[in-house]
C-alpha cells in the first residue's frame, strides 16, 4: 500500500489546508493518510470522512520531554472523542501559548515590537509555534530565509530561544491509549542522538505504553531505513512510516513519495 501517517496541515504549521492535502494525497495514489498536526486535531473537524476517496487514519504529533530533550510522538488512529485525549490537548495548547509569549517577550527586547501580532496573524488561527515567529521574522526584513531565523534567534542557545516544558513521553503515551491509539515515536534519527541513547530512549518509550518507531521519515538513506528497522525489530516496536510534509516543493518531506517498509517489519497498518 501507498500510505503515509505524517504530515502538517494549516491547523499547525504546514501550508495547505485539510482538504488540500487529501486531494494531493489521493493525487499521488495514498490509500491510508494520517494528518498529524501538532499538538492539535482540528484538520479532523474540516474533513468530512463519509467523502472520502482515501481512508483517513485520525492522529497527532505530540510535543514531549525525555530526560531535557523535546522528543515527539505521532498519536495514530485515535479516538477525537476521548476526554483524556481532549484534556492532554488543551494542555499542550496552554504551554504553546505561554511559550510564544516568551518568545514574543524576547523578540520585542530586540527590537522586534510586533512579533506576537504578526505571527498570530500568520498562523491563521492555529497554534502559535517557532515556525511561525520565523516566517514573521522573514518578512519582517530581519532574516532572509527561515533556516536563517532559527539559526540566529530560535533555535536552542539563540537570543528567542525558549524551552517549553512539555507533558512527559509517560503522559502523552497514556492520552494515545486512552484514545485507543497507537503510540509512534516520530522521525528518530531527527534527535541526533547515538546509537546507545537512542537505544536507551526506546527502552524508556516501551516501559510507558510505546507502541511504534517511524522507520522510514521523509527521505532518508537505505542504511539508516535498515538501522531503524532493526531497532524495531529488536524493541518489537511496530514500524511507521511519514513523510513529515510540510509544503510542496520539499523533496525530502514529499507527501506519499516514501520508501517502502522493509518485509520484515510489521506494519503499524496491521493493527487497524
Amino acid at each position: 500500500m501507498i500510505v503515509d501517517f505524517h504530515m502538517h496541515s494549516q491547523c499547525s504549521d504546514g501550508q495547505l489546508t485539510p482538504r488540500n492535502i487529501v486531494d494531493l494525497a489521493v493525487a499521488r495514489g495514498c490509500e491510508q493518510i494520517a494528518i498529524t498536526d501538532h499538538d492539535t486535531v482540528a484538520a479532523y473537524a474540516e474533513l468530512d470522512s463519509s467523502t472520502q476517496s482515501i481512508r483517513l487514519i485520525k492522529g497527532c504529533e505530540f510535543s514531549s520531554q525525555w530526560q531535557g530533550r523535546e522528543i515527539h510522538i505521532v498519536g495514530l488512529n485515535l479516538d477525537l472523542q476521548t476526554t483524556e485525549l481532549l484534556d492532554g490537548l488543551a494542555r499542550q495548547q496552554q504551554m504553546r501559548s505561554r511559550r510564544a509569549e516568551r518568545i514574543a517577550a524576547q523578540l520585542a527586547r530586540l527590537g522586534y515590537k510586533d512579533s506576537y501580532a504578526g505571527a498570530l496573524q500568520l498562523a491563521n488561527g492555529s497554534g502559535l509555534g517557532r515556525p511561525h515567529f520565523a516566517r514573521y521574522l522573514v518578512e519582517a526584513g530581519a532574516v532572509s530565509n527561515f533556516q536563517q531565523a532559527f539559526k540566529r534567534y530560535l533555535a536552542a542557545g539563540k537570543p528567542a530561544y525558549v524551552r517549553a516544558e512539555w507533558a512527559n513521553i509517560e503522559q502523552v503515551c497514556g492520552w494515545i491509549a486512552a484514545a485507543g491509539g497507537v503510540a509512534v515515536l516520530a522521525h528518530p534519527l531527527k534527535y541526533k542522538m547515538t546509537l546507545t541513547k537512542l537505544r536507551s530512549l526506546l527502552v524508556a518509550f516501551k516501559d510507558v505504553g510505546g507502541d511504534g518507531i517511524e522507520v522510514i521519515s521523509g527521505a532518508q538513506r537505505p542504511e539508516q531505513t535498515r538501522s531503524m528497522a532493526a531497532l524495531a525489530r529488536q524493541f518489537e516496536l511496530q514500524a511507521s512510516i511519514g513523510s513529515d510534509f510540510h509544503q510542496p516543493g520539499q523533496p525530502w518531506a514529499a507527501l506519499g513519495r516514501i520508501a517502502a517498509l522493509p518485509v520484515d517489519c510489521i506494519p503499524v497498518w496491521s493493527s487497524w
